[in-house]
């Protein structure tokens, strides 16, 4: 059913229509019957749409929210599924902690909210509040994270990669299926890496969903450019990683912060340094003043980093006397120099360093011989 038919609605039908169809969304099996309304904490609620047949990225589900005076729904955020909201009648707050922020919406108010925005609606009216709840993809319990919830400690050993004394590791980043990182496990990778680095990081999300089957030997890192701490101590937390690796770009007290609550969730913190010599030395001499929240660096050499200043790099790498790893991508020149360096751990491998292109089509695939390689290189 699409948008322009959600007659249903009787008044905002005509704006929801128009959200949808700019979305690109479907409401599936839509309910003609009048559907039963079920008790909650703040009211009760309805389902006007068969969310179990919404899950598709295009689909959307729809629910009918009462909410009390004085009552408030639960304060919680979605890790894939966006939402929008119209309030059909009544007045509320809604209000963030993540981003500090809250906002008051009346009857005809229309708010929207991306995958991890937090969110809690309270009715600051005297009557009933009716709110209608669009979402896609469509209802999935696991989905949604409450805000309380979501410093769940670790309680596993930690992998692979943090029990290696003083051997040298081998990371795979950017590993994306079952097949590869099965294999990785039998051929002796210390860690692998889930790689939420851009604008698409919820849709990637969504198709890691076999990782909950994969033992717990190996380390796993969540590769991000994500800040919101509890985001991404919910993402850890879902996808079993004893690492963050933090890649993008923030402010001191952003980094201080978002260390601070996965550190004291059990699990450890690599921060990744990008570029040349001079790039790294002020990036080494901005992180001195807070290096105990971290456990280790991941250096990715920029394009114009010449390879006869590598062992300059790995000197002022060494001075901050952390754990720290070469991003490789097809690069093995300068490999044994760094070897000589004190604190060096090991090799990060991503793209083409374990991937093979496959001509005409454009994808790449695991390379088995790569992996056994790399895994020579670090001395296995």
């Amino acid at each position: 059913m699409t948008g322009g038919q959600l007659g249903l609605c009787h008044g905002p039908g005509d704006r929801i229509a128009t959200f949808l169809i700019r979305e690109g969304l479907t409401v599936k099996h839509f309910k003609q019957s009048h559907p039963d309304w079920f008790a909650t904490p703040y009211g009760q609620q309805r389902s006007l749409s068969q969310g179990a047949a919404a899950k598709g990225s295009d689909r959307a589900d729809v629910k009918l929210l009462v909410i009390k005076p004085g009552k408030s729904t639960s304060h919680h955020f979605h890790l894939l599924r966006k939402s929008w909201f119209y309030v059909m009648d009544g007045v509320l707050r809604v209000s963030s902690v993540f981003e500090n922020w809250q906002l008051e919406l009346v009857t005809g108010d229309m708010l929207e909210l991306d995958p991890g925005e937090d969110h809690c609606f309270l009715n600051i009216g005297t009557a009933d509040a009716q709110v209608l709840e669009m979402g896609s993809p469509g209802h999935m319990p696991h989905d949604k994270i409450s805000v309380q919830a979501a410093g769940t400690t670790r309680s596993a050993p930690f992998g692979k990669f943090w029990r290696a004394d003083s051997t040298l590791c081998l990371k795979i980043g950017g590993v994306s299926s079952m097949e590869a990182a099965c294999h990785c496990q039998s051929a002796g990778v210390d860690a692998i890496g889930f790689d939420l680095v851009d604008a698409n990081w919820s849709y990637n999300l969504g198709r890691l969903d076999w990782v909950q089957h994969l033992p717990f030997s190996m380390s796993r890192f969540l590769v991000t450019h994500l800040t919101q701490p509890s985001l991404v101590s919910a993402i850890l937390h879902r996808l079993g990683c004893d690492t963050l690796q933090w890649c993008g770009t923030a402010d001191e007290k952003t980094l201080r912060t978002l260390y601070s609550v996965v550190r004291n969730q059990r699990c450890r913190i690599v921060h990744t340094v990008v570029g040349s010599q001079v790039k790294i030395l002020e990036e080494v001499d901005r992180i001195k003043p807070w290096a105990s929240l971290l456990d280790g660096l991941v250096w990715q050499p920029g394009w114009s980093t010449g390879r006869e200043h590598f062992s300059e790099c790995g000197t002022i790498l060494d001075a901050l006397e952390l754990p720290w790893m070469v991003c490789m991508e097809g690069m093995e020149e300068g490999l044994e120099k760094f070897k000589q360096n004190s604190f060096f751990k090991g090799i990060d491998a991503v793209g083409d360093a374990w991937l093979t292109r496959q001509e005409g089509c454009g994808a790449s695939f695991m390379d088995r011989e790569k992996i056994q390689r790399l895994l020579g290189l670090a001395e296995r």
